[in-house]
């Protein structure tokens, strides 16, 4: 009998720890295939991966190729030309056949051809300058997604702990009725708190499958990958000041505009070229023919040179001189622009300065909240117990708890946030002032 009971222990035994090593197996199985993101690798697998980057860097190789070879306007132009002819019945024996075979050259140059050339590069340029803000756009978005991320974490973290606390109450009172020392509303009332806890937290982890599932689209990840989040909002919280004196801005907009300055004072010289600028054209054929079916041969070339000068330039009322007058006024409309885009950026900063320094303050008043709505809930809690405050009294502290940790995050969450545009308006380095 002893006999059988040690084998059934053995077997049980035995059945747990086969278990137990499955349990292990299948956990590090799952951390196999759940990657860990920081923030900076989020940055990287975006700027490699995502959809709107490669398109930008196929926009960027075609003005690549066109800068490349935007010479070739002064390549001259050749053609190969054959003839064979024959009367077809022949009217007489003396009928022979004629042969040819020539080649022709031409080229023509004008002072088109600089900015042509100048107007590849100047696009090349802009491209250049397109691209790396499409990639500023991209970690951007990047690094307000992975916050907003885990400014949902903690959300949902806070929520769990509020679920906990409300159902030990509802518990709690359901154990005190159940004695008779409580009232049945009483009950009710902490269950249906319960309840709508529960029902939160379905909603906001539904509402985070979504956005993670946005956030795999925006890096480039397959969305079957797991992933997990390895920031926090710590040093977020403990930022005291910002402040971007003394850094060098890089404005986007600016610098785009000063492009297309560029590019209209290099489309207004190439209007008064074509109005007033000389140009040249040479040509070179060689023809070979027989007309005798081969038996004799004669050769021939003839070169052209042609120069020509436009006079209409000279006639104010004619298409090219209102053409380069429409040139000007493109380059003084741009300039204005300009100024006013430097205003704006000034502005603009200004605004983000604001905002960013309404956040650190509502933050130090955020921090100050919870203490005091923890040591509220405390007390109530107390009295709670002591029979001296009534339910309703103890969800209310409860739920001024939890509100004012959601919005302590919540303005951190809005710090970072007016911290990234500030660095994207200005055109510093993401992480410059959050470090």
């Amino acid at each position: 009998m002893r006999k059988i009971q040690y084998y059934k222990s053995m077997g049980c035994l035995k059945k747990k720890i086969f278990i137990l090593f499955f349990s292990i197996a299948a956990f590090a199985f799952a951390d196999e295939n759940t990657i860990e993101l920081s923030l900076e690798d989020a940055v990287k697998s975006a700027l490699k991966n995502n959809v709107s980057v490669k398109q930008s860097e196929i926009s960027l190789d075609a003005k690549k190729r066109e800068s490349d070879y935007s010479w070739n306007s002064i390549s001259p132009s050749i053609s190969g030309t054959g003839r064979y002819s024959k009367n077809i019945p022949s009217s007489s024996s003396d009928d022979k056949a004629s042969l040819s075979a020539g080649i022709s050259l031409s080229a023509t140059l004008s002072p088109s051809v600089y900015t042509s050339a100048k107007n590849a590069e100047l696009s090349y340029s802009q491209q250049q300058l397109s691209y790396q803000n499409d990639l500023r756009s991209v970690e951007l978005d990047v690094r307000k997604n992975y916050y907003s991320l885990l400014y949902k974490i903690e959300e949902i973290s806070l929520k769990e702990k509020s679920l906990e606390t409300s159902k030990n109450q509802y518990e709690s009172n359901l154990a005190k009725y159940k004695r008779g020392t409580l009232s049945r509303l009483d009950v009710l009332s902490a269950q249906v708190s319960y309840q709508n806890d529960q029902l939160e937290l379905k909603s906001l982890n539904a509402e985070m499958e979504n956005s993670i599932a946005s956030f795999k689209r925006l890096v480039g990840l397959p969305q079957e990958t797991k992933i997990s989040l390895s920031g926090s909002f710590e040093n977020i919280l403990n930022l005291k000041n910002i402040s971007i004196e003394g850094m060098e801005l890089n404005s986007f907009s600016v610098e785009s505009l000063q492009k297309q300055i560029d590019s209209a004072k290099n489309s207004l010289l190439a209007s008064r070229f074509a109005a007033y600028g000389p140009s040249l054209s040479a040509s070179y054929s060689y023809n070979y023919s027989s007309i005798d079916g081969g038996s004799n041969w004669d050769d021939n070339g003839t070169l052209s040179l042609q120069a020509s000068i436009p006079l209409d330039g000279f006639l104010p009322w004619s298409n090219s001189s209102l053409n380069v007058q429409s040139k000007k006024d493109s380059v003084k409309s741009l300039e204005l622009e300009l100024e006013d885009a430097k205003v704006s950026l000034e502005v603009n900063i200004s605004t983000l300065m604001n905002k960013i320094n309404q956040c650190l303050e509502n933050i130090s008043l955020r921090k100050n909240s919870i203490e005091l709505a923890q040591t509220t809930y405390e007390m109530t809690l107390e009295s709670y117990s002591h029979g001296t405050k009534d339910l309703l009294s103890l969800q209310t502290a409860s739920d001024n708890l939890l509100s004012a940790k959601v919005n302590l995050i919540s303005e951190a969450y809005n710090l970072i946030c007016a911290v990234l545009d500030l660095e994207n308006a200005a055109g510093i380095p993401f992480g410059t002032l959050e470090n």
